[in-house]
Protein backbone atom coordinates (compact mmCIF):
# COMPACT_ATOMS: atom_id res chain seq x y z
CA UNK A 1 0.00 0.00 0.00
CA UNK A 2 1.38 3.15 -1.10
CA UNK A 3 0.83 6.29 1.36
CA UNK A 4 0.96 10.22 -0.31
CA UNK A 5 3.53 12.40 1.00
CA UNK A 6 0.61 14.22 3.17
CA UNK A 7 -0.50 11.14 4.71
CA UNK A 8 2.48 9.87 5.58
CA UNK A 9 4.25 12.44 7.64
CA UNK A 10 1.74 14.17 9.62
CA UNK A 11 4.57 15.24 12.25
CA UNK A 12 6.25 17.04 9.42
CA UNK A 13 3.49 18.83 8.19
CA UNK A 14 2.78 20.27 12.22
CA UNK A 15 6.77 20.53 12.26
CA UNK A 16 6.56 23.33 9.03
CA UNK A 17 3.88 24.89 10.47
CA UNK A 18 5.18 25.76 13.59
CA UNK A 19 8.58 26.62 12.78
CA UNK A 20 7.69 30.00 11.33
CA UNK A 21 5.28 30.82 14.15
CA UNK A 22 8.45 29.69 16.55
CA UNK A 23 11.09 31.69 14.66
CA UNK A 24 8.79 34.69 14.92
CA UNK A 25 8.60 34.50 18.65
CA UNK A 26 12.68 34.09 18.79
CA UNK A 27 13.02 37.57 16.90
CA UNK A 28 10.58 39.40 18.92
CA UNK A 29 11.66 38.37 22.52
CA UNK A 30 15.31 39.41 20.58
CA UNK A 31 13.98 42.56 19.64
CA UNK A 32 12.81 43.54 22.81
CA UNK A 33 15.98 42.34 24.77
CA UNK A 34 17.73 44.53 22.34
CA UNK A 35 15.56 47.67 22.89
CA UNK A 36 15.52 47.14 26.63
CA UNK A 37 18.87 46.82 26.25
CA UNK A 38 19.46 49.90 24.51
CA UNK A 39 16.90 52.11 26.75
CA UNK A 40 18.32 51.08 30.27
CA UNK A 41 22.19 52.12 29.38
CA UNK A 42 24.24 55.22 29.43
CA UNK A 43 25.27 56.38 26.11
CA UNK A 44 28.56 54.76 24.44
CA UNK A 45 28.26 51.50 26.33
CA UNK A 46 29.21 48.18 24.38
CA UNK A 47 26.03 46.14 22.93
CA UNK A 48 27.27 43.14 25.31
CA UNK A 49 26.99 45.70 28.35
CA UNK A 50 23.32 46.81 27.40
CA UNK A 51 22.35 43.32 27.54
CA UNK A 52 23.83 42.49 30.58
CA UNK A 53 22.29 45.70 32.38
CA UNK A 54 19.20 43.94 31.29
CA UNK A 55 19.89 41.36 33.32
CA UNK A 56 21.94 42.63 36.09
CA UNK A 57 19.57 45.36 37.41
CA UNK A 58 17.33 42.53 38.98
CA UNK A 59 20.17 41.22 40.69
CA UNK A 60 21.51 44.40 42.06
CA UNK A 61 18.31 45.25 43.51
CA UNK A 62 18.12 42.21 45.54
CA UNK A 63 21.47 42.61 46.38
CA UNK A 64 20.99 45.58 48.19
CA UNK A 65 17.53 44.57 49.40
CA UNK A 66 19.27 41.19 51.11
CA UNK A 67 22.23 43.98 52.72
CA UNK A 68 19.50 46.30 54.02
CA UNK A 69 18.01 43.77 55.69
CA UNK A 70 20.98 42.20 57.45
CA UNK A 71 21.79 45.74 58.45
CA UNK A 72 18.82 46.16 59.83
CA UNK A 73 18.60 42.61 61.67
CA UNK A 74 21.69 43.50 63.00
CA UNK A 75 20.68 46.77 64.18
CA UNK A 76 17.86 44.92 66.35
CA UNK A 77 19.89 42.13 67.80
CA UNK A 78 22.83 44.38 69.00
CA UNK A 79 20.34 47.20 70.34
CA UNK A 80 18.37 44.38 72.44
CA UNK A 81 21.71 41.73 73.24
CA UNK A 82 23.32 43.63 76.51
CA UNK A 83 22.91 42.59 80.37
CA UNK A 84 25.63 42.80 83.58
CA UNK A 85 28.51 41.12 81.51
CA UNK A 86 29.40 43.73 79.79
CA UNK A 87 29.70 46.62 82.53
CA UNK A 88 33.43 47.87 82.78
CA UNK A 89 34.70 49.12 85.90
CA UNK A 90 33.09 52.42 85.53
CA UNK A 91 29.53 50.62 85.18
CA UNK A 92 29.23 51.78 81.72
CA UNK A 93 28.88 48.98 78.40
CA UNK A 94 31.63 50.29 75.94
CA UNK A 95 31.24 47.17 74.13
CA UNK A 96 27.31 47.51 73.58
CA UNK A 97 28.08 51.43 72.45
CA UNK A 98 30.56 50.52 70.15
CA UNK A 99 28.42 47.50 68.57
CA UNK A 100 25.18 49.58 68.00
CA UNK A 101 26.92 52.40 66.73
CA UNK A 102 28.95 50.39 63.87
CA UNK A 103 25.80 49.98 62.42
CA UNK A 104 24.07 53.35 62.59
CA UNK A 105 23.86 57.40 61.14
CA UNK A 106 26.25 59.77 62.92
CA UNK A 107 22.61 61.51 63.68
CA UNK A 108 21.03 58.40 64.81
CA UNK A 109 24.06 57.57 67.33
CA UNK A 110 23.75 61.16 69.59
CA UNK A 111 20.36 59.59 70.32
CA UNK A 112 21.90 56.69 71.14
CA UNK A 113 24.54 57.41 73.56
CA UNK A 114 21.38 59.20 75.59
CA UNK A 115 19.25 55.60 75.67
CA UNK A 116 22.77 53.78 76.06
CA UNK A 117 23.46 56.04 79.29
CA UNK A 118 19.85 55.18 80.80
CA UNK A 119 20.39 51.21 79.74
CA UNK A 120 24.23 51.06 81.85
CA UNK A 121 22.44 52.93 84.74
CA UNK A 122 19.33 49.60 84.87
CA UNK A 123 22.35 47.26 84.41
CA UNK A 124 24.34 48.33 86.84
CA UNK A 125 22.16 49.43 89.81
CA UNK A 126 19.32 46.44 88.88
CA UNK A 127 21.32 43.66 87.28
CA UNK A 128 18.56 43.43 84.46
CA UNK A 129 19.96 42.00 81.32
CA UNK A 130 18.10 41.47 77.60
CA UNK A 131 18.20 38.67 74.93
CA UNK A 132 17.01 39.54 71.52
CA UNK A 133 16.46 37.32 68.67
CA UNK A 134 15.03 38.22 65.15
CA UNK A 135 12.68 35.88 63.62
CA UNK A 136 11.85 37.76 59.97
CA UNK A 137 12.90 41.21 57.92
CA UNK A 138 11.74 42.67 54.82
CA UNK A 139 11.48 45.63 53.30
CA UNK A 140 8.49 47.98 52.82
CA UNK A 141 10.71 50.52 50.75
CA UNK A 142 13.93 50.83 49.00
CA UNK A 143 15.41 53.04 46.33
CA UNK A 144 19.11 54.40 45.75
CA UNK A 145 20.17 55.80 49.22
CA UNK A 146 17.09 54.88 52.01
CA UNK A 147 15.09 52.16 52.78
CA UNK A 148 12.40 50.89 55.42
CA UNK A 149 13.02 47.12 56.52
CA UNK A 150 10.45 45.59 58.70
CA UNK A 151 12.03 43.43 61.41
CA UNK A 152 9.94 41.08 63.67
CA UNK A 153 11.09 39.41 66.55
CA UNK A 154 10.87 39.07 70.48
CA UNK A 155 13.48 40.07 73.66
CA UNK A 156 13.07 38.47 77.17
CA UNK A 157 14.24 40.82 79.95
CA UNK A 158 16.15 38.84 83.25
CA UNK A 159 17.32 40.17 86.53
CA UNK A 160 19.29 38.41 89.41
CA UNK A 161 17.28 36.14 91.64
CA UNK A 162 17.16 37.44 94.86
CA UNK A 163 17.33 33.71 97.28
CA UNK A 164 20.55 32.93 94.63
CA UNK A 165 22.20 35.98 93.08
CA UNK A 166 24.02 33.59 90.65
CA UNK A 167 20.60 32.74 88.86
CA UNK A 168 18.74 34.65 86.70
CA UNK A 169 15.17 34.64 86.38
CA UNK A 170 13.75 35.56 82.95
CA UNK A 171 10.18 37.00 82.34
CA UNK A 172 7.74 36.22 79.36
CA UNK A 173 8.93 37.15 76.29
CA UNK A 174 7.47 39.91 74.52
CA UNK A 175 7.22 40.20 70.87
CA UNK A 176 7.93 43.27 68.86
CA UNK A 177 8.13 44.53 65.17
CA UNK A 178 9.96 47.58 63.91
CA UNK A 179 10.25 49.75 61.21
CA UNK A 180 13.90 50.38 60.73
CA UNK A 181 15.18 53.13 58.31
CA UNK A 182 18.54 52.83 57.24
CA UNK A 183 20.24 55.64 54.73
CA UNK A 184 23.53 54.70 52.28
CA UNK A 185 26.22 56.68 53.42
CA UNK A 186 29.71 56.13 51.57
CA UNK A 187 28.11 52.91 50.16
CA UNK A 188 27.13 51.05 52.98
CA UNK A 189 23.77 50.92 54.66
CA UNK A 190 23.68 52.72 58.54
CA UNK A 191 20.23 52.80 60.29
CA UNK A 192 19.05 56.25 60.82
CA UNK A 193 15.65 55.84 63.13
CA UNK A 194 13.56 52.94 63.63
CA UNK A 195 9.79 53.09 65.19
CA UNK A 196 7.22 50.10 66.73
CA UNK A 197 4.91 49.12 64.96
CA UNK A 198 1.05 48.49 65.28
CA UNK A 199 -1.82 46.89 63.86
CA UNK A 200 -2.19 46.60 60.27
CA UNK A 201 0.88 48.33 58.43
CA UNK A 202 2.13 48.03 55.21
CA UNK A 203 3.28 44.39 53.56
CA UNK A 204 7.31 43.95 53.38
CA UNK A 205 8.44 43.30 49.93
CA UNK A 206 9.33 39.91 48.76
Amino acid sequence: MTSTPDSAAPGSRLLRALVPALVLVIVGCVGSLVYLAGSRSAEGASFGDRVGSVFKGDTSQAREREVAMSQAKQFVLRLNNYGPQLLDENNAMPEYRELVTEVITPKFATDFEKNAALAEQTVAQAGVGRTGEVFSTGTSAIDADSAKVLVAGSFTNSYPNPQAPEERIDTDSLPFRFEVSLKKIDGEWLVDDFVPLTGEDEEPQQ
